[in-house]
């Protein structure tokens, strides 16, 4: 029987090591070659929560979200992306856009 991680907070930089090294485990040792597959399988955990949504299932679409996370996180670490750095960049650049982005969305 497998041996359950700690609960506890981690950086995202964490969970990308985790993640990366246990995928390895399971058999997917992606590659850059891979990243198609990895996005189109990111997108069917995104239609998976969409569908748990549509079905009022709270339970099923908040583990599909932590699919896409998954998903996510190890695909950044084929790229060797900070993912934890990126989104801190992207959020202060978010930070001065205006309200909408200046769209008028009817």
């Amino acid at each position: 029987m497998e041996e359950k991680e700690e609960k506890r907070y981690r950086r995202i930089e964490e969970w990308q090591k985790i993640i990366s090294e246990w995928a390895v485990t399971k058999g997917f040792s992606w590659t850059k070659k891979d990243t198609n597959t990895m996005l189109l399988r990111l997108h069917s955990e995104v239609s998976e929560a969409a569908e748990a949504l549509r079905d009022k299932n709270i339970d099923q679409f908040a583990e599909e979200l932590a699919d896409v996370f998954i998903r996510l996180v190890n695909l950044c670490g084929v790229w060797n992306i900070d993912l934890e750095k990126e989104v801190a960049i992207k959020h202060n650049k978010n930070i001065g856009r205006p309200f909408l982005h200046g769209r008028v969305y009817k």
